[in-house]
C-alpha cells in the first residue's frame, strides 16, 4: 500500500506526463512512453498499490534472527535424587 504522500506524488507525475504527451511538447517514441508511463502511475495512484515496490520488498534480504542462548547446552546436567 502506498501512503498518502506517495500518491499524490503519483498524481502529480501522471498529469505531467499526460501534459508533456498531450500537448505534444514530447513527440514519437518519446511521447509514446510518456502516456503509456503516465497511464501506469495514474492506475498505481487510484488503486494506492504499486508493484514495483512490493517487488522491492520481497527481494530485500530478510533480517536473520540470531539465536543466543544464556546457558551452556552442550554439557549435560546431571540431577541427583
Amino acid at each position: 500500500m502506498l501512503t498518502k504522500k506517495e500518491v499524490i506524488m503519483r498524481y502529480i507525475a501522471c498529469v505531467i506526463l499526460f501534459f508533456l504527451s498531450g500537448s505534444e511538447i514530447v513527440t514519437g517514441w518519446a511521447g509514446t512512453m510518456c502516456g503509456v508511463l503516465g497511464t501506469i502511475e495514474l492506475a498505481t495512484a487510484l488503486l494506492h498499490y504499486s508493484p514495483l515496490i512490493e517487488a522491492f520488498t520481497m527481494l530485500r534480504p530478510a533480517k536473520t534472527k540470531q539465536i543466543t542462548f544464556t546457558a551452556d547446552l552442550s554439557v549435560p546436567v546431571h540431577r541427583v535424587p
